[in-house]
């Protein structure tokens, strides 16, 4: 199969990104699904640009945002979903989730006109 570059890779980057798609494939090739061998290829991309200087469209004070409630999440060790985000009705483990989808089971818009 052959390999599309992006347009703006130099000769360089399309031998760093055939160098790391071999190695890539050599380290964990075997032991990831081929659904997901895409990732490997997604690594060498990411890579290339940052290598480049053409990271994201995020500010520095976005990222750094970002890093923040990342280490936050990591560091704590259970989370806890604030109860004001639901109804004042009830919460939604008050309940069987068989229960809930009873109560709330629409019946499926028909486009066609067809009937069931």
């Amino acid at each position: 199969m052959k390999t599309v570059y992006p347009d703006n890779y130099s000769d360089d980057d399309k031998g760093m990104y055939d160098d790391m798609i071999l190695k890539g494939q050599a380290l964990i090739g075997n032991k990831i699904s081929k659904n997901d061998a895409f990732l490997i290829d997604l690594a060498s991309r990411m890579t290339i640009n940052q290598i480049n200087g053409r990271l994201t469209s995020l500010s520095k004070e976005e990222i750094e945002a970002s890093r923040t409630l990342h280490r936050l999440a990591m560091n704590t060790p259970f989370h806890e979903t604030p109860i004001d985000i639901f109804d004042e009705k009830e919460h939604p483990l008050s309940k069987p989730a068989e229960e809930f989808y009873s109560e709330n089971m629409m019946k499926p818009i028909d486009y066609c006109g067809i009937t069931t």
